[in-house]
């Protein structure tokens, strides 16, 4: 059993999604893109499609746990931050955009990986 931070756990889960990503025929612009309003773990694109993705790993499999940490109010903190990198990056204004959630869960027993992706997991969110 290989004992690592929760840092690193964390670190380790968004390459296993980007890489995922990758292999399903998506382009990852932008990794951890981090203004005052927050981060987006993950900004890929994909057919004209601009996705904000947030990943959540966990050492347990729970998925809906980690689906439960994805709330009304980290879905406001993605969307404004969604909203910057939209205003900051024009080339992207003819492009749909969409919000997902990948859970990646790791069996401690083996050290193996699984990866949920939860494509349109939520609408954007403005309001307090």
């Amino acid at each position: 059993m290989i004992k690592r931070t929760k840092q690193e756990l964390a670190r380790l889960g968004e390459n296993l999604a980007a890489n995922y990503l990758v292999s399903s025929g998506y382009e990852v612009i932008y990794r951890n893109f981090r203004v005052q309003q927050g981060e987006i773990d993950l900004i890929v694109e994909k057919d004209q499609q601009l996705v904000f993705v947030e990943v959540k790993t966990r050492s347990y499999h729970s998925i809906n746990s980690a689906i439960a940490n994805v709330n009304h109010r980290k879905q406001i903190h993605i969307s404004r931050v969604a909203q910057l990198y939209c205003k900051q990056n024009p080339q992207f204004d003819k492009y749909n955009t969409r919000f997902d959630v990948i859970v990646v869960l790791n069996n401690r027993r083996d050290d193996t990986f699984s990866i949920k992706h939860f494509s349109d997991a939520f609408l954007p969110v403005f309001e307090d």
